[in-house]
């Protein structure tokens, strides 16, 4: 039975999905500023961003660094049935990727550390330092470093050198980017979780370059714990509110 907070979140989406469904209302394919958009719709900026990132982990929306709030080409029949899943919540959905993830990911690490190579390795180190980079960037980094977040886990599960798990990661890789984008911009409005983010991201790489398997193990055991717990907090609680009206 839905509760009173996810009736008003479901009932948010929907209007937000019949207002994009009228191309005549966007500009270039793209949303007004939230600010505007939530004036219009008549709901709380708060609001507003758990619709958006609904639609988004639904393949309807899409969030472009410094653009703005675009909506995907989709099919008719895409559409209704992205909408027949507004049930399933993304917070719930990225709770059960999460939870697929550690099951994946943290043998792959210590599978990983024994296996890598140099080259898989100096990778991995490029994707830590563009990590360092953005991390120091307004949203800590939430939506630029999405990309090289999801490359570093790619990475990673590659150096483990077991085809039939990399087939298995490549057939959900559309679905890990989203959802490691998604995560990402949610965890990284939880105080303290940047850095600790950022931190955790090194202690695995670190641990792989010394070929400790132990280690890699359980510092993707421990950061994508936490990311779980923080996820499933969020879920209960709803999303945090903004400290800034930017």
């Amino acid at each position: 039975m839905l509760t009173k907070m996810e009736n008003k979140r479901e009932e948010v989406v929907r209007r937000l999905s019949e207002w994009i469904e009228r191309p005549e209302r966007l500009s270039g394919g793209r949303l007004p500023p939230e600010r505007d958009l939530a004036r219009e719709l008549g709901v709380s900026r708060t609001l507003l961003r758990e619709a958006v990132i609904t639609l988004e982990a639904l393949g309807v929306l899409e969030v472009r660094e410094r653009q703005g709030i675009f909506v995907r080409t989709l099919q008719g029949e895409d559409f209704a049935v992205s909408l027949k899943t507004l049930s399933l919540w993304p917070e719930e959905l990225l709770v059960h990727l999460m939870e697929m993830r550690l099951v994946m990911e943290v043998p792959a690490a210590g599978l990983a550390a024994q296996r890598r190579t140099e080259r898989e390795l100096e990778q991995m180190r490029r994707c830590i330092a563009h990590l360092r980079e953005v991390h120091v960037a307004a949203d800590g980094g939430a939506s630029s470093g999405a990309a090289w977040d999801s490359l570093l886990h790619a990475l990673v599960v590659q150096a483990a050198h077991n085809p039939v798990l990399t087939r298995v990661y490549e057939g959900l890789t559309s679905t890990m980017e989203k959802q490691i984008a998604t995560s990402r911009r949610l965890l990284l409005q939880v105080s303290g979780m940047p850095g600790k983010i950022l931190q955790e991201h090194e202690l695995l790489v670190d641990s792989i370059a010394k070929k400790d398997s132990e280690g890699a193990m359980a510092a993707l055991r421990g950061h994508l714990g936490e990311a779980l717990e923080q996820l499933e907090g969020i879920k209960n609680r709803g999303l945090p509110e903004k400290k800034t009206d930017s």
